[in-house]
């Protein structure tokens, strides 16, 4: 579940665009923090993905301005 989880967030932080990439600049600098942060528990799993969710909702919103 939380290496699928790893792949949607690529996935999707690729289908935003290429000029604002803050969620995979963040997991490209910090692979083993993200990995941690997810496999740490359920819950921080979850938060991981709402964090990226959130972030990748805004720079979609920037971007289409």
């Amino acid at each position: 579940m939380r290496l699928l989880l790893m792949l949607w967030i690529v996935l999707i932080s690729g289908c935003v665009g290429t000029k604002l990439d803050q969620s995979g600049k963040l997991m490209k600098e910090y692979p083993k923090g993200f990995k941690d942060a997810v496999n740490a528990s359920d819950e921080s799993e979850k938060f991981v993905r709402e964090c990226f969710k959130a972030i990748i909702d805004l720079e979609a919103r920037l971007e289409a301005k």
